[in-house]
Parts: C-alpha cells; structure tokens; sequence
C-alpha cells in the first residue's frame, strides 16, 4: 500500500471539506463510485474551469493538484494516466458548457462540487485505510 495515495487523499478532503458543509450529499453515504480517482479527476476539472472562468487564465491551482495527482496515481504514460486527462478534461467541458455565472451559482456549483470531492476522498481514505 502506498502511502502518497493517501496522503493526496487527505489533501484533497481537507481542500474539498470547507466548502462542502453547506449542502447535503447527493448520493447516499455508503455509495461506492467503482473509479474514485476518475469521478475525483473529473470533479478537480469542473472546479478548475470554475476558478479558470470566475478568477482568470492565471489561476491554476486545480490543474497544479492534477498534476500532482497524476504524479502520485500514475506516474507513467498509459491507458490509467489518459484516463485520467480525459476524466478531468471532461470536468473542464461539463462546466464550461454549463457556463454557470461567476458569483452567487457559481458558488452553490462550487458547494456541489466540493461535497462530492469529499465524498470520493473519503472513499479513497477508507479504501487505502481498511
């Protein structure tokens, strides 16, 4: 078992848990994604196009912890680690196609995004834990 798998876990729940407490869940707590690391991938590029829209071509901070997720999950090119591009890279389209407005709507997608972020690192903790 890998140690910074789980420490990146915990990075990201830390990241995700503050802006997560003002919605509930939606999917039950015992719900198991069969890929958290994909549906967590595509969660960090909807967040990523949000700041990319809402704060300007200079915020990166999503993309730099994809990258670091890369490095920790698949550090060699191959099938997994494009899975993963593709998975954020789909998170990036779903919300620009959405195009939700910077301010009160972009903040509530935010809250969403932040509770299912949770949720799947919560996942990859226990997974790595138990």
């Amino acid at each position: 078992m890998r140690m910074r798998p789980l420490i990146l876990a915990f990075g990201l729940m830390l990241a995700f848990a503050p802006l997560g407490e003002a919605q509930k869940l939606v999917r039950p707590p015992e719900y198991q994604d069969p890929y958290p690391v994909e549906s967590l991938a595509r969660v960090m590029g909807e967040m990523h196009y949000l700041d990319f829209a809402c704060k300007g071509r200079q915020s990166q901070a999503w993309r730099d912890a994809m990258v670091e997720l890369l490095d920790h999950e698949a550090p060699t090119r191959g099938g997994y680690r494009q899975r993963l591009v593709d998975r954020f890279n789909e998170g990036f389209r779903i919300q620009e196609r959405r195009s939700p407005r910077c301010g009160a709507e972009e903040e509530m997608v935010r809250q969403t995004l932040a509770i299912e972020g949770e949720a799947l690192s919560e996942q990859l903790r226990r997974t790595y834990l138990q």
